[in-house]
């Protein structure tokens, strides 16, 4: 570094003031160098299995769509009448869903989320076995209601990431219902044209 006195004489009063406050503004700071920011932490593997079980949850629901015919002729209905089991899924899901929220809030969110697996699981057997549409549209009403499980896994994936992380987390959660309108619905529809729908419907609730 050039010595101040030979600056000042070269560079006359003003300028080689200015020289010196630029020099002073780029020195390094003369305190504690900062750390770098640490690594966020890993999100909890539990998510993962939240996604398996939405993916179940969206294929079962909505896997009907790509078999409706086989079910209409199984049970001796119209296509029409068939698809109103799709309508009474959302409805029910529409209507119980914050319901049994509410009902449960104080009950620990693994037994929540236990019970609608069971619930959503219960219905799909009695789809699977039903003998007309009577009985469909009664398990597919306990196959909305059960769906309850996606918005509590939803908010305990919240509570389970750090706040900068709450993001990821829930978009990890929904991975396996968005992967079940991709993948899950076309595999669905496969499985009831080719085995019959009771074997399709069977399925999803052994998942």
């Amino acid at each position: 570094m050039r010595d101040r006195g030979t600056v000042t004489r070269v560079l006359g009063g003003p300028a080689a003031a200015d020289y010196h406050a630029a020099m002073a503004n780029s020195a390094p700071p003369s305190g504690p160098t900062p750390h770098a920011p640490a690594p966020a932490a890993p999100l909890p593997g539990l998510l993962w299995l939240f996604a398996a079980c939405n993916f179940v949850i969206g294929t079962g629901a909505f896997g009907m769509t790509g078999y409706l015919g086989p079910v209409a002729d199984g049970l001796g209905v119209s296509v029409g009448a068939a698809g109103q089991t799709m309508t009474v899924y959302a409805l029910a899901n529409a209507v119980l869903a914050p319901l049994l929220m509410a009902f449960t809030a104080r009950w620990p969110r693994a037994r929540v989320m236990q019970g609608a697996l069971g619930l959503f699981a219960f219905g799909t057997l009695l789809g699977a076995a039903a003998p007309n549409l009577t009985v469909l549209m009664v398990g597919r009403v306990l196959m909305g209601a059960g769906a309850v499980f996606t918005p509590v896994a939803a908010g305990l994936a919240v509570q389970l990431a750090a706040p900068e992380q709450r993001g990821r987390a829930l978009s990890r959660t929904f991975l396996g219902m968005s992967l079940s309108y991709v993948l899950g619905m076309p595999y669905g529809a496969w499985v009831g044209l080719q085995w019959g729908w009771r074997c399709c419907t069977s399925r999803a609730s052994s998942s």
